[in-house]
């Protein structure tokens, strides 16, 4: 239990309003609007839920100035980010797991492998010569990390990771279960009837404050590295190919995927199930919604959909409404026909 007094304390530029005793007031969890208890703590985020704030059973709610004013007479939280602060709230509520410094007895650690202080250790972990692990991480059971890995401080790396020789990693990277970081490229040349692998000798280079969902890949560079920049966040199955280089804060959702060579700008966000062929370039803060394969580069910043088009997003809803237009012209040239067959018309066909 928290009272409302040690949660206003949690968040910066928070006011309350119509509580004029915080400290009498206790909550225990984060819960929808709609929900029937009489100790939780909820917040609206946009004037769709407006209506079910005001029927809302929560002790308070997290609000805007702007949606405060269209929620009287309730106990609100009025905060300048509603979800920066619920993400503040539900880590009170509901702590991360914090390293202990244990190691387990059957993680095998190379003796020239550098491990900071606090770090937590799982078990079956392997570490190899000569790499490095900050401080204050955690590193999951079965996590396998080779020669020369560089791994910065607080890390939360997910069970059965793989981090092949050479790959470097900033600070504060959170990786869920099953990534694999630095393995080799999809490089082959065709030659006396069958593919002939290309030695992968570049490395992966991972910045600051990035975030990977599980069962990614991002492939060491042929010959140059692959890089990825600060603040970067990435949804589960998320491929990253050989010498692609992602700009900072960079959002990639599920399931898409970068070929070789594609540069990423600044901001750029990726939508889901999205294909990027190689050697692109998407130039800061372009938007690439989800479905869509891109085989050109886009020339300026804006939302593009669509399948291998290149269009942006009022151009493809004209292609959209062109389609639909072809359609229904062949279906009245259908009737047309049918109507001068009747009536014994007999033209040639403009074909």
């Amino acid at each position: 239990m928290s009272s409302l007094k040690t949660i206003l304390a949690l968040l910066e530029g928070a006011e309350l309003k119509n509580c004029p005793a915080p400290e009498n007031i206790e909550v225990d969890k984060v819960l929808p609007l709609t929900s029937k208890n009489a100790k939780f703590i909820s917040f609206v985020s946009s004037k769709a839920f407006v209506n079910d704030a005001k029927a809302s059973e929560a002790a308070a709610i997290l609000a805007s100035s702007e949606l405060a004013e269209l929620i009287p007479g309730k106990v609100l939280i009025v905060v300048p980010q509603v979800e920066l602060a619920l993400s503040k709230v539900l880590l009170h509520f509901s702590p991360q797991k914090q390293p202990d410094g244990k190691i387990a007895t059957n993680a095998v650690i190379h003796p020239t492998a550098k491990i900071g202080e606090n770090t937590t250790i799982g078990n079956f972990v392997t570490i190899g010569e000569g790499s490095v692990i900050g401080k204050n991480s955690i590193i999951g059971d079965g996590v396998k990390i080779e020669h020369n890995v560089t791994i910065g401080d607080d890390a939360r790396i997910g069970m059965n990771c793989a981090f092949y020789h050479g790959t470097k990693i900033g600070d504060r990277f959170t990786v869920f279960a099953n990534s694999t970081f630095g393995g080799d490229g999809f490089g082959f040349v065709f030659a006396n009837g069958k593919h002939n692998k290309l030695p992968q000798v570049g490395r992966v280079i991972i910045g600051d404050d990035v975030e990977v969902g599980a069962n990614c890949t991002v492939d060491r560079g042929a010959i140059t590295d692959t890089t990825i920049g600060n603040g970067c966040k990435f949804d589960n199955m998320v491929h990253i190919a050989h010498n692609c280089n992602v700009g900072n804060h960079v959002i990639i959702a599920g399931q898409s995927g970068l070929a070789g060579s594609v540069t990423l700008g600044n901001y750029v966000i990726i939508g889901g199930a999205c294909a990027i062929s190689d050697h692109l370039t998407l130039v800061e803060g372009t938007i690439i919604a989800g479905g869509t394969s891109l085989r050109t580069s886009p020339k300026t910043k804006d939302v593009y959909i669509g399948w291998d088009l290149g269009l942006n997003f009022p151009d493809f809803q004209k292609y959209r409404v062109n389609i639909k237009n072809i359609v229904v012209l062949n279906k009245w040239i259908k009737r047309i026909k049918e109507v001068e067959k009747k009536l014994g018309i007999d033209l040639p066909d403009p074909n």
